[in-house]
C-alpha cells in the first residue's frame, strides 16, 4: 500500500509548512511582544504623569507648609519630608476636584496610597484595592519600580525618610485590547499560512513534473519503447541537466540495444552459409554410396566450412574480450608495451602472404612504449596489415610505421591498393560491413577485423582513423597515448 506520505511532493510540502508555520509563528509572536512592551511603556509614562499630577495638587492645597515657611520653621526638611509629616498628622485631604477620579471602579480606574515605614496606610483613595503592596524602605535614597498586580499595573516608589507611595491602574481595557490584537495576528498568520501552504503546494507540483517526467519516460524505455525521450525546456536548471544526461544515456542505450540487434543478425547471416554447406554435404553424402574421391571432398568442403566458422567464433569472442577488458593508465597503469616490436613481429607473420601474393612490406619502426596488453594490440596490428593484403590487388606495397610524437604513439598502415569508396568510409569499422567486392573475400575473412581494431584502440584511449579515395590506396592512422601519458577521452 503506498501512503502519500511517502510522495517526495508530500514531504516537500510538510517541511515546508512546518518551516512557514514556525517562520509565521515566530513573527506573530514577535509582533504580540513588541506590541506589549509598547503599551506597557505608554502605561508606565501614563502613571508617572498622573502621580506627579496628583502630587502637585496636593502640595497645592497644602497652606501650612506656607504658613511654617514664614513663621521660620525648619527649612531643610525636603517637600517630600514634609508631606510625609502632614500625612502622619492627618492634615491631609484629597483636593476636592480629584476625589470623582478615584471613586470608582470601572474598567481603567485609578487609585493611589500613601504608607509610612511601618506599612501604616496614611491616606488611600476609596477604590484603592485592599491587597496593595509596598515596596521596603531603603536605607537611603529612594527606590521606584513598576509591576504588575493581576489585572492592574502599579508604580512604587519608597523614600528613605518613611514615605511609601503606590499609584496604580486597572489595564482591563488594554489587556482586552491586547487579546483583540493576538486573535488578529492568529487569524492571519493562519490565513498566510495556508496560503503559504497553497502556493507551496503549487509550487512542489511545479519542482517535481520534470522528475515525474523522467520516472514516466523511463518506464517506457524500460518496456521496450526505446524512442521516448525526455522533453527538455530551455531552461538551465539542475533538473534539466539531468534530464540532458539522461537523454544522452538513452540514445546511447538505443544505439548499443541496435547494435547488439544488428550483430545478431550479422552473425547467425555470416553462419548461415557454412551451416548450410555443412548440411547439404552431409544430406547428399547420405543419398547414396559414394567413391571414396568424392567422399574426400565433400569432408574437405565441410572441413573448410567448420573452420570458417570456428574462425568468426573466435574473433567474436576475442571481440566480446576486448570490450570487456580494462586498461588502467595513470599510477596503475598496466603493461609496458613496445609498439614498435608488436608491429614488426606482426609484418614477419604477414610477410609470407604478401610474398605470395607479389606484394612488398615496407617498414620504418621507431622505438615507442605504450600501455596495454600485448596480445590484443597484436591483433589490432595484425587485422590492418593483414587487411591491407588479402584485398591488395598484388605488384604493390604496404608500409607500416611507428613513431611517437608529443605523448603520443601513431602506427600507420599504408597501401597503394584499389582504395575504398568515399560511400563505405562512414561504415567501414562496423561489424560485418562489407564494401565493394575489390575489399570483400568472405572466404578468408570474418568481416570483424576492422571492428575488433577499433574497439581494442578505444579500450587503449586511442582512436583509429582511415583516409583513402577510390583508386588511391588507403591509410590506417592509429594513435594511442605514450607510456606515462594520461588517459583524457577516447576518442571514435
Amino acid at each position: 500500500m503506498k501512503f502519500p506520505f511517502h510522495s517526495l511532493r508530500w514531504r516537500l510540502q510538510i517541511w515546508y509548512a512546518v518551516i512557514l508555520l514556525l517562520t509565521i509563528s515566530a513573527f506573530c509572536f514577535s509582533a504580540y511582544q513588541l506590541s506589549w512592551l509598547n503599551q506597557t511603556r505608554r502605561i508606565d509614562r501614563s502613571l508617572v504623569e498622573e502621580e506627579r499630577e496628583m502630587i502637585e495638587a496636593f502640595i497645592k492645597e497644602e497652606p501650612n507648609r506656607q504658613k511654617s515657611e514664614s513663621n521660620g520653621e525648619d527649612r531643610s526638611i525636603s517637600p517630600a519630608e514634609f508631606f510625609l509629616r502632614e500625612l502622619q498628622e492627618g492634615a491631609v485631604q484629597l483636593p476636592e476636584g480629584l476625589e470623582s477620579s478615584f471613586d470608582s471602579r470601572n474598567d481603567g480606574f485609578q487609585y493611589f496610597a500613601f504608607a509610612d515605614a511601618d506599612g501604616r496606610v496614611l491616606l488611600a483613595s476609596l477604590n484603592a484595592p485592599d491587597d496593595i503592596r509596598f515596596l521596603p524602605v531603603p536605607e537611603r535614597g529612594m527606590e521606584e519600580d513598576f509591576q504588575f498586580d493581576g489585572a492592574r499595573r502599579e508604580s512604587r516608589s519608597s523614600f528613605s525618610f518613611g514615605l511609601r507611595t503606590v499609584y496604580g491602574k486597572d489595564i482591563t481595557p488594554e489587556l482586552r485590547d491586547q487579546q483583540t490584537f493576538a486573535w488578529s495576528l492568529v487569524l492571519s498568520g493562519g490565513a498566510l499560512w495556508v496560503i503559504g501552504l497553497l502556493g507551496g503546494w503549487w509550487l512542489a507540483g511545479r519542482a517535481i513534473r520534470p522528475i515525474q517526467s523522467i520516472s514516466r519516460t523511463a518506464t517506457r524505455i524500460a518496456g521496450g519503447n526505446l524512442d521516448e525521450r525526455i522533453n527538455v525546456s530551455g531552461r538551465e536548471d539542475e533538473l534539466h541537466q539531468l534530464s540532458r544526461v539522461l537523454n544522452q544515456t538513452f540514445d546511447e542505450l538505443q544505439n548499443s540495444v541496435e547494435r547488439q540487434r544488428q550483430f545478431t543478425a550479422d552473425a547467425s547471416h555470416e553462419l548461415r552459409t557454412p551451416l548450410t554447406i555443412l548440411i547439404s554435404e552431409t544430406q547428399r553424402m547420405c543419398k547414396k554410396t559414394r567413391s571414396v574421391e568424392e567422399y574426400a571432398e565433400s569432408m574437405a568442403v565441410c572441413r573448410d566450412a567448420g573452420q570458417r566458422m570456428r574462425k568468426l567464433v573466435e574473433s567474436l569472442l576475442l571481440l566480446a574480450r576486448q570490450e570487456d577488458q580494462v586498461v588502467k593508465f595513470g599510477a596503475e597503469a598496466g603493461e609496458k608495451v613496445d609498439f614498435a616490436e608488436v608491429a614488426e613481429q606482426a609484418v614477419r607473420e604477414i610477410r609470407p602472404l604478401a610474398e605470395e601474393r607479389g606484394v612488398r612490406c615496407l617498414t620504418s619502426l621507431s622505438p615507442a612504449s605504450v600501455v596495454g596488453s600485448r596480445a590484443a594490440l597484436g591483433v589490432l596490428v595484425n587485422n590492418l596489415i593483414s587487411n591491407a593484403v588479402l584485398h591488395h590487388p598484388g605488384q604493390g606495397q604496404v608500409e607500416v610505421r611507428v613513431e611517437e610524437t608529443e605523448g603520443e604513439v601513431i602506427l600507420i598502415v599504408a597501401d597503394d591498393g584499389t582504395g575504398i569508396a568515399a560511400e563505405d568510409l562512414p561504415h567501414i569499422f562496423e561489424r560485418f560491413y562489407r564494401a565493394d567486392k575489390s575489399r570483400t573475400d568472405s572466404g578468408e575473412h570474418s568481416g570483424l577485423g576492422l571492428a575488433l581494431a577499433q574497439s581494442t584502440a578505444k579500450n587503449h584511449c586511442g582512436s583509429i582513423s582511415v583516409e583513402s579515395r577510390k583508386g588511391e590506396g588507403a591509410v590506417f592512422t592509429v594513435r594511442l597515448p605514450s607510456w606515462g601519458a594520461e588517459c583524457s577521452s577516447k576518442s571514435s
